[in-house]
This record gives C-alpha cells, structure tokens and sequence, in this order.
C-alpha cells in the first residue's frame, strides 16, 4: 500500500512541477510553448558530418516567423524576434513578404508585421557569418496582393538579391542556387554550410532559387483549418501524429523527400490555442501533444517541424532526434 501510494505520488508531485515550470503568455501556460529562448543551440549543424542529407535531419522551425510584433491573438503566431529563434537551434523559417510601394514587407496576409525583408535578409545573414557551419531554411512566399507597385514580385525578389547595396553582398555569398532550375535532388549538408535554402512559394517552375515549395521533392501536412477546440484539435493532432510518421519512415527508407509537418492551425481556432491549449487549461494545445509525444519514443526522424510559439522542451525533442554516431562510432551531441 505504501509502495503504491509513493508512485501516486510521485506521479502528482511530477505533474504539480511541470505545471509550475510551464511557460505562460498573455494567460495562455504550456510546457512546450513560449520559452524557446532559454535554449541556446546556435551551432547544432555544424556538428553533424557534410554528407548528411537535409532530408535525414529533424529541424525545428516557425510558421509566420515575423509575426511576434503584432497585436492581438488573430494573427500574432510568434513571440520571439527573428535572432533569439536562430539562436534557439530553429532553422526552418516562414517568410511572407507582400509588394507595397515597390518594397518588399512582410505580411501575415493583410496584418502588416512591423518588419521588412531587409531586415530578414540582414539577420540571417549576420548569423552565418557568425555561424558558418549552419543552414537556413526559408519558405519565400508571396503574400496576398501588391499595394501601389509598379513591379512584379520575381522584379523585386531579384533586385534585392543582385542591386540592393544592403542585401545583395549577402545574397550573393549566402544564397543557394542549385545547379540548373528544377533541382531534383536536396542538396546535402556540406553543400548547404553557411548557405540559405529556398523553398520557392513564388514565381512559376522550373524553380530557379532553390526548390520549389510544390516540388514532389517536399513531402507537407499543412492541415491548418481547425474547426473547434475539441475535434478539430483532435483531428489536426491525427493529422501531425501521421506526418511525423511519415517523416520517420520515409528518412529510414531514403525516400529522398524533406518532410514538413505544421503543428500551426487557425480558421476557427486562434494560432495560439493550437498550439498551447485553452487559458483554463482544459483542452491541451498541440505544441504540448507533439511534445509528448516525442518525449514518449515515438516515431524516428521527425523532418522539418513547423511550430507556433515553439518552447525549449520541445525545440530540443525535436533536436535529441539528430544525435548520431561519429566515424569512430561514438555519439557526438547535436550542438
């Protein structure tokens, strides 16, 4: 009787302190969310060997990455700046930039992110070069409409990259091109080392700048219409659950696909309760499933995982998935 009464309690003692350590926003509190920038893991790529595929890695990235300085719970899905993510070991990045007065802005389709695509381009770039033996992964998506612009999205996206005196150094020295347009293999590591990598959403194919975001060559779940808090969770968690799987399966059988699974969700829901749960606790947000989840075993490698408000638990799930064997078959940490 004592024995079982210990392990009851343990487990409530347990449960107690991980609400007490779990992270809270504007009332919202989850161990999996909001605190990805108590974790440092700025150089966790430059440990794993070149030949390793992009495909074979488990990458923790944001989706609408820009959106932290937005106000109100409709379209804010982020509330770490750009660097702290970086710095955080993430690595996948949403970028969504609209044509207003001929500049490049980032959006979250209507809602303006207070940042531009110069101030993306400069970051990411003052990162690599503090950091060469890393990667960037940026999915450059054309926003909704352009606003009083006189010049297509592909005019602005190449003047940016080859006259602007801000960026274009750092394009040049940053950027991957592949080798012709269409590439049909993903690039290695080694081959990515202090570069970006886009994933095209603009422009038409042959993709020119990188790999085209419907390229057979990217496997998504991007299941973001959620309908309620209670089945629709459900149903996006199913959703994640099979896309981690998939992932999982589809590295250990060198399928030659980057998978990209969104924890993300709204269209009924706000972003913030997909991820971290009802304010009352109730209903658990899918930032926390996922962490579960992974903390439980589950699945092998994880693909590119695509997180609103991501927390250092979580980040580092992700992350312990990339730990491997050195060519002396010992284990070498991830960062």
């Amino acid at each position: 009787m004592w024995f079982s009464f210990s392990i009851f309690s343990l487990a409530q003692l347990s449960l107690a302190a991980q609400s007490v350590l779990a992270a809270q926003y504007n009332g919202y509190h989850s161990f999996y969310s909001f605190d990805s920038n108590y974790f440092h893991a700025p150089r966790w790529m430059t440990a794993l060997i070149d030949t390793a595929n992009l495909t074979s890695l488990s990458i923790p990235g944001t989706h609408d990455t820009m959106t932290s300085a937005i106000n109100g719970p409709t379209f804010q899905c982020q509330n770490h700046h750009l660097g702290t993510q970086l710095e955080s070991g993430l690595r996948f990045f949403d970028i969504r930039a609209r044509l207003n007065n001929n500049e490049l802005l980032i959006y979250h389709q209507d809602e303006y992110t207070q940042h531009s695509y110069t101030d993306v381009l400069t970051t990411f770039f003052k990162f690599l070069d503090n950091n060469p033996g890393e990667t960037i992964l940026m999915r450059l998506k054309e926003e909704s409409t352009a606003i009083n612009s006189t010049i297509d999205f592909l005019t602005a996206f190449n003047y940016y990259r080859l006259n602007d005196t801000k960026t274009a150094p750092g394009c040049t020295k940053h950027f991957w091109l592949p080798p012709f347009p269409g590439p049909t293999t993903v690039p290695t590591l080694g081959e990515l080392r202090s570069k970006i990598l886009i994933l095209q959403n603009f422009g038409s194919d042959p993709a020119e700048y990188g790999i085209k975001w419907e390229s057979p060559l990217l496997a998504i779940q991007d299941d973001y219409e959620v309908s309620d808090l209670y089945e629709g969770l459900d149903g996006k968690f199913e959703a994640i659950k099979g896309g981690l799987w998939g992932a999982g399966n589809g590295t250990r059988d060198g399928d030659g696909r980057l998978y990209l699974g969104h924890l993300s969700g709204s269209v009924g829901v706000l972003p913030i309760e997909c991820a971290a749960g009802t304010r009352d606790g109730n209903v658990t947000g899918m930032n926390d499933r996922t962490g579960q989840f992974l903390k439980a075993g589950n699945g092998g490698k994880t693909g590119v995982v695509i997180i609103d408000f991501p927390g250092k638990e979580l980040v580092e799930e992700v992350l312990s998935r990339n730990r491997c064997m050195d060519s002396r078959q010992k284990q070498v940490g991830y960062f």
